[in-house]
């Protein structure tokens, strides 16, 4: 067995206590009672009466907890049964007030002999409960025990497995070492589309079968004056994307199927070039355009134990189109070539810190859009492409498709010695609109669970403080509007908020030092990783001051850059990132 074997077994061993922890808390404390809970709504109403109340509190280093206990007596059928089930979660704990307010109406009731309702189980009548409302917030309390061990566990299993196993001592891995793994033994790498879709349908189907009581629920809590269940829309809205992208992976691989990329040069090489060719099994189209991106990128883990977590960032990238024509056999064919420069790393062995390579291809298609991954060897060979690939960043369309980007998002005119440019609110607004939903939901939550139930403080003021937070920032950005104007006489910077001065810099020409690109967000999407990108005016006393906001790439933020820095005049720097 190879050390890359042990690792992963010992990784398997590793997550499964937390997979387990996960697991058995939501199959034995949270889908029971949520299947009662459900069973309850049918079970016949009696009359009890309470022979003994109170409530049991147990103490401990930290804190307290309370258990409301009785012992009652009710008639079912003939028959009379004593029981001592007080509510549907069993057991002693200290969330909210629940426990407390129970005992005390079952000692008032006890006291002064009154009679209290009781459920009956019909196919047990010896089992009976007196309180049959699902608690919201202990339901909420294990669901985090679910999502966070569980989390964890299964993410880490899910990782290992589908981690590089490794070759087994392959003659000629110590002179060409991309041959230690079996994925890069020959020429031809398959994409990981068919693995994700599997993960995909794993977590949508158990997600929606855990959300689906509390979808049930909804109608029947509302009309009974239960406004905080709103809160529980968040579970099957979730499910239904889950849904929903798990139904997309499926249609897109259905139509295109376990793509297979032919390197040219093999492996990819450091100091020269990375590419190959692949078929797509749809009718050729030359309007038709292929986005690539080539990544390196770093992916390391921090923290310890149950606080690991795993990052992404990109060492470098470039982007362009795949140059297409009609495959031998029907289809398209597409070819792939990038210049890589000699001072990057090559791919490096999974650890808890390493770095790989990464080839997305994209496309806007009719019905089912294109998406897939390929993680590829690279190495420092030298060599270029055989069949001398044309570069896929001197597509002729590519120009013009980076000038549309631009063009979606700012307003440039060109005046007399500079530039003037004019950002509209609303720019960038999908992302932008996508959080403002998620902040007044959260925000939304946590004023409901104040006025409406006895959730702990914390809770409530996370929620609040957070939604509000988030609300917040997608409200500055969607309705912020920037205008700016560059040229030899300085830079005017004007920034407005629902047509409101927020803000404004003037600048001399003499004290503005350059023109350079930053990244304002990365992260992957549904069409795989993003970065948006802006043009930062660096004075000479270190004030940043932002010309250009909301492109889509490097590529894009690089040819904005070069198109203000000609007209203006200004100096630039290239690629600062």
């Amino acid at each position: 067995m190879t050390k890359k074997r042990k690792q992963n077994w010992f990784m398997l061993l590793f997550a499964l206590p937390f997979a387990g922890v996960g697991i058995g808390v939501l199959v034995f404390g949270v889908i029971p009672n949520l299947y009662e809970w459900q069973q309850m709504k049918r079970w016949p109403q009696v009359e009890a009466r309470v022979l003994d109340a109170g409530l049991h509190t147990s103490r401990g280093d930290d804190s307290d907890t309370y258990r409301a206990y009785a012992r009652y007596t009710y008639r079912y059928q003939m028959q009379d049964y004593t029981s001592e089930r007080v509510a549907i979660m069993g057991g002693s704990d200290n969330i909210g007030d629940f426990q407390s307010d129970l005992a005390r109406q079952l000692e008032l009731a006890h006291r002064v002999e009154e009679p209290v309702p009781a459920w009956v189980n019909p196919n047990d009548p010896g089992d009976a409960v007196l309180n049959r409302e699902l608690r919201w917030n202990m339901l909420g309390f294990k669901m985090i025990f679910v999502l966070v061990f569980g989390g964890v566990g299964i993410g880490l299993m899910i990782f290992t497995l589908k981690a590089k196993v490794g070759a087994t001592d392959h003659p000629e891995s110590s002179s060409k070492p991309w041959l230690a793994q079996q994925e890069w033994a020959s020429p031809e790498v398959t994409c990981n589309s068919k693995v994700s879709l599997w993960v995909i349908w794993f977590f949508a189907l158990i997600w929606n079968l855990i959300s689906l009581p509390a979808t049930l629920a909804v109608p029947d809590e509302w009309a009974g004056g239960n406004k905080l269940i709103l809160i529980a829309l968040i579970f099957p809205l979730a499910g239904i994307y889950l849904l929903y992208w798990a139904i997309n992976s499926t249609l897109s691989w259905r139509r295109f199927g376990q793509l297979r990329l032919q390197l040219d040069p093999y492996p990819g090489s450091i100091g020269g070039q990375v590419g190959g060719t692949l078929t797509i099994p749809i009718t050729y189209n030359p309007q038709q355009r292929f986005p690539v991106s080539l990544q390196c990128v770093r992916r390391y883990v921090t923290g310890s134990g149950k606080s690991r977590t795993s990052h992404e960032s990109i060492v470098w990238q470039n982007n362009g189109l795949a140059q297409t024509k009609p495959a031998p056999g029907g289809g398209t064919s597409l070819g792939i070539c990038f210049n890589v420069p000699a001072n990057l790393p090559v791919s490096e062995t999974y650890s808890d810190d390493y770095r790989f390579w990464r080839l997305e291809l994209n496309a806007d298609l009719p019905g089912v859009d294109l998406h897939r991954q390929f993680e590829i060897p690279v190495f420092a060979t030298g060599e270029k492409s055989r069949a001398a690939l044309p570069l896929s960043t001197s597509h002729p369309q590519l120009n013009d498709e980076r000038e549309a980007s631009i063009e979606a998002v700012a307003n440039i005119q060109q005046i007399p010695g500079g530039v003037r440019m004019h950002y509209p609110m609303l720019h960038g607004a999908g992302n932008n609109l996508v959080g403002l939903v998620c902040g007044l939901f959260f925000g939304g939550a946590g004023v409901l669970m104040h006025f409406e139930s006895d959730a702990p403080a914390v809770i409530v003021w996370a929620f609040t403080l957070i939604g509000g937070l988030i609300t917040f920032i997608c409200l500055k950005w969607l309705f912020t509007s920037l205008h700016v104007q560059l040229d030899h006489n300085g830079l005017i910077s004007e920034r407005y908020w629902l047509g409101m001065p927020i803000g404004r810099d003037q600048i001399p020409r003499a004290d503005i030092q350059k023109l350079y690109i930053d990244v304002s967000s990365r992260g992957q999407s549904a069409k795989g990783y993003q970065e948006m990108c802006k043009i930062i005016a660096l004075t000479n006393s270190g004030k940043k001051i932002p010309v250009a906001m909301n492109l889509k790439g490097r590529d894009t933020a690089q040819l904005a850059l070069e198109a203000i820095g000609g007209l203006s005049g200004y100096g630039t720097t290239v690629r600062s990132f």
